[in-house]
């Protein structure tokens, strides 16, 4: 029974890995439809240049081919990762469409982004402007990360064809500036309290970084750690560290400290959806005990099935935010699709009554920290073969002379 387990934990392991595999490689995608989107007055399309791919628009009259614009795809990082962007550019010089033709960012940040017709902000623009978010272009509150990926698709692409197909001189786009922020100090100021209270184990000021990430990380700016950013780590996708820092405190620093500490600080420490479940298992009473220790142990399994599955779909449908199936995004983002609208208020609920339900049973990054932990284990128990191996030779070859 142990061999039979060893094989099929061997094998979910391979299987994986091979979908992680899968999700690095590159796969073309017919992007004819997105071209005459963009570009509707076009018949046919010409590529006139590889990186990035511009194409000529024409179309036929009175059997003469005639010109009647070009068509850029470019593309920029988000928060979930690469948003593929097909804009299209009349003669004068004008955006006359822009198409979302691929992404890997959450749905409904798309959707929202679709809803509010930010797309249409960039009709009529010359391609010579700088289309920079808050100054040309105004973000979508709620899916900032999103909106600002399209404007510097956009920028980016009719920039080159400003340069390439009109000969025009246009200034390279600004970098953006580090951000440091309200967030990113409220951010590091909450792991540090977290690190002194769990270095003077002031059990105290656990609560005040609980109740603090609960307002601040949950609600206010809402970037709790989902499974759909760890799928987008090992897929690759890496967001600007200028713009982005707490994604890579979130995704970098915490395992490093977990790994470090040997401890899961962030679940019990930080995690705002964690926080909210022991305040209302502290107005519920959360004494509820749906079964056996053993059973518990059981069930609780059941996280492991899916976050495997759901990492198996994020990796083969090279989309992070396939993983993302915990009820962050629909309780602080007031926003979500399908099942996390079901889910969220069952968490909830049963949270007043199961002391962290959720947690307990389903969250994926329990299991994340406990691997982390494992792999700590592992570490330290190679490294101490490595030490021990030297010492035990001495003392072979000193009892061999003597």
């Amino acid at each position: 029974m142990k061999a039979f387990r060893k094989f099929v934990t061997l094998a979910a392991i391979l299987v994986l890995l091979v979908a992680l595999g899968f999700s690095w490689t590159q796969t073309e995608k017919d992007l004819q439809p997105f071209l005459i989107k963009a570009l509707p007055e076009a018949q046919v399309f010409k590529k006139v240049n590889s990186s990035p791919s511009i194409y000529q628009g024409i179309k036929n009259r009175n059997g003469n081919e005639e010109k009647v614009g070009y068509v850029v795809i470019d593309e920029a990082v988000a928060y979930g990762g690469p948003i593929v962007i097909v804009t299209g550019i009349d003669l004068q010089g004008k955006i006359v469409g822009v198409i979302i033709a691929d992404h890997k960012d959450t749905p409904s940040y798309i959707q929202k982004i679709t809803e509010k017709k930010y797309l249409e902000q960039f009709i009529g623009k010359i391609i010579v402007a700088p289309l920079s978010i808050d100054k040309d272009i105004d973000r979508i509150s709620g899916a900032t990360y999103s909106s600002k990926g399209i404007a510097k698709a956009v920028s980016k692409g009719s920039h080159e064809v400003a340069r390439r197909q009109f000969g025009l001189v246009v200034q390279d786009d600004e970098e953006e500036p580090f951000k440091f922020g309200a967030k990113e100090i409220a951010v590091i100021v909450l792991v540090a309290l977290m690190l002194i209270g769990v270095a003077l184990k002031r059990r105290r000021l656990r609560w005040v970084t609980l109740i603090s990430s609960l307002v601040l990380i949950g609600f206010w700016y809402n970037t709790p750690v989902s499974l759909a950013n760890i799928a987008g780590l090992l897929m690759g996708h890496f967001p600007p560290f200028h713009e982005n820092l707490v994604w890579y405190v979130f995704l970098i620093g915490i395992p490093l400290i977990t790994l470090t500490l040997g401890k899961n600080v962030y679940c019990f420490w930080l995690c705002p959806f964690g926080a909210l479940q022991e305040l209302t298992a502290k107005i519920g009473g959360g004494k509820f005990k749906c079964c056996n220790k053993s059973i518990e142990t059981k069930i609780a399994k059941l996280r492991y099935v899916l976050v495997y599955m759901a990492l198996i779909g994020a990796f083969l449908t090279k989309t992070p935010s396939f993983a993302g199936y915990e009820p962050f995004s629909t309780l602080f983002g007031r926003q979500g699709f399908g099942i996390q609208w079901l889910i969220l208020p069952v968490v909830f609920f049963a949270s007043f009554f199961i002391q962290r339900f959720w947690c307990r049973f389903f969250c994926p990054g329990l299991l994340i920290n406990e691997i982390i932990l494992h792999l700590r284990k592992w570490i330290k128990k190679m490294s101490d073969k490595i030490v021990l191996y030297p010492a035990n030779q001495i003392k072979m070859h000193i009892k061999h002379r003597g």
